[in-house]
């Protein structure tokens, strides 16, 4: 199933967008020197140096507009592909395979745990990130009970918090958005597929 949003991916956004504008605003810096005239100190108060001054100094003003609205679109249409339920977003999924793996691969991830004797715990999560603002995750944890070579030994699953969570019972901590997040119907059913594979019983539920 989709992810819904790409909360880790926040950090690597915003190193996007820095680059976008240092490169950009770079460009037109170099622009701008590289169509400035040429000419000697004895040319610099004729007639014609003044009409080319003239037309350089309106070349400059094109080049600064676009130094700005070309990173000013790129920044934008990035931000639109990593919204929630964005373009992005769906490029990231999660299965529980039959043969009791939790999974989530796609966009830089890779990442897989085994559900035989793994501990499952959920919790509610005040997070905070950036541009995205500040919320409160359901959040389901599986660390393996025997991790897999070069594999985290935990991996994490969210949804955006709901108020019925509030009377479940759940631990509320505080912590950063470092887990992707699903729907709400895509996070119940990752759960009950995990919880039909864990054994002893899922430590942390109601």
């Amino acid at each position: 199933m989709e992810v819904d949003l790409d909360v880790p991916g926040e950090t690597a956004r915003q190193a996007r967008v820095f680059v976008l504008w240092f490169l950009c605003l770079g460009i037109a810096v170099a622009a701008a020197a590289f169509r400035r005239p040429q000419m000697s100190p004895a040319e610099r108060d004729s007639e014609a140096t003044t009409t080319l001054m003239e037309s350089y100094r309106r070349d400059v003003l094109g080049i600064a507009a676009l130094g700005l609205l070309l990173p000013g679109i790129l920044t934008w249409w990035t931000r639109v592909r990593r919204r929630r339920g964005g373009p992005h977003a769906r490029g990231i999924a999660v299965a529980v395979t039959e043969d009791g793996e939790l999974r989530l691969w796609g966009r830089g991830y890779g990442q897989r745990v085994s559900l035989a004797g793994a501990q499952v715990n959920e919790r509610l999560v005040d997070v905070y990130s950036g541009r995205m603002g500040q919320w409160r995750q359901r959040r389901l944890s599986v660390r393996a009970g025997r991790p897999l070579p070069g594999l985290p030994a935990e991996l994490q699953v969210a949804t955006p918090a709901v108020a019925e969570d509030e009377t479940l019972g759940f631990t509320l901590v505080g912590g950063e958005g470092d887990c992707v997040e699903l729907n709400r119907d895509n996070y119940l059913q990752v759960q009950r597929l995990v919880r039909k594979h864990v054994e002893p019983a899922v430590e942390g539920a109601p």
